[in-house]
């Protein structure tokens, strides 16, 4: 289910070139003669578009550096991570108009902004690390509650959530199950964690990168064999070797 990086940054660059296409247009307005009265107004726009398409290019350009050298430039992640956040929604928009598929394209965001935690070798204690989950992992007829309170289950082994509830435990980190963006607002704001590791599907994980943002979150997308929002589960390998990752631990625990 993984996309590639090279599709955010494909459509990150098509973004860019559009505005700087557009701000070649807007200057050779401005200097006509008979434009005068609507100088003004086109040096604003020309001047705002202008720092746009700057600060994307050189973005761009630090991302691709930083990956290719498997290090973030010193100074810039911040940078790197606020921009992306900015342009996320007209990268979709882009995507929409040339028919490419939001998943696809969120997936592919979700990649680079997993690979960005990773290069900034953020490591948080386990008390202030939080796994977040979806509600949907949990089993269709289970009668019992864990939006809440995730250790009312009963640990019957029908769905994922006994064995992620077992993971935290082990690596003692907070964990909590949310049916939505507002229970996960809720829980980050109750919580205060230091970083994210989040499980869901790829449009509440890009949402969820967003809107936390300045805050980490490094996700990972859950698996649909019943369709989406319905029996779902994760890839439970994956998950801890993020989880170690920004524990900074190099073994499981037994």
């Amino acid at each position: 289910m993984q996309s590639k990086k090279r599709l955010f940054l494909g459509l990150f660059l098509l973004l860019t070139l559009i505005m700087l296409t557009a701000l070649a247009y807007l200057f050779l307005f401005i200097t006509r003669p008979d434009a005068v009265i609507f100088q003004f107004t086109f040096y604003v726009t020309t001047t705002f578009l202008a720092i746009l398409a700057g600060l994307s290019l050189l973005v761009f350009a630090i991302l691709v550096i930083s990956l290719l050298r498997g290090e973030p430039l010193a100074g810039f992640s911040r940078l790197v991570q606020k921009t992306l956040v900015f342009f996320f929604p007209l990268v979709m928009q882009l995507g929409r108009l040339l028919r490419i598929t939001s998943e696809n394209i969120q997936r592919s965001f979700i990649e680079i902004n997993n690979r960005l935690v990773e290069l900034k070798m953020i490591r948080v204690p386990a008390n202030k690390l939080l796994l977040l989950l979806p509600h949907c992992l949990q089993d269709e007829d289970c009668p019992h509650k864990i939006t809440r309170n995730p250790f009312n289950c009963k640990r019957c082994g029908r769905c994922p959530v006994d064995k992620l509830i077992d993971m935290a435990e082990r690596w003692q980190v907070k964990i909590k199950v949310v049916t939505g963006g507002t229970l996960a607002r809720q829980a980050v704001n109750k919580l205060r964690p230091e970083c994210i590791l989040a499980v869901a599907c790829e449009r509440d994980l890009s949402t969820g990168i967003v809107d936390s943002f300045p805050l980490p979150v490094c996700g990972v997308l859950n698996e649909r064999p019943s369709g989406p929002c319905f029996n779902t589960t994760v890839c439970f390998d994956a998950l801890e070797e993020k989880l170690v990752n920004l524990l900074g631990n190099k073994t499981v625990q037994p």
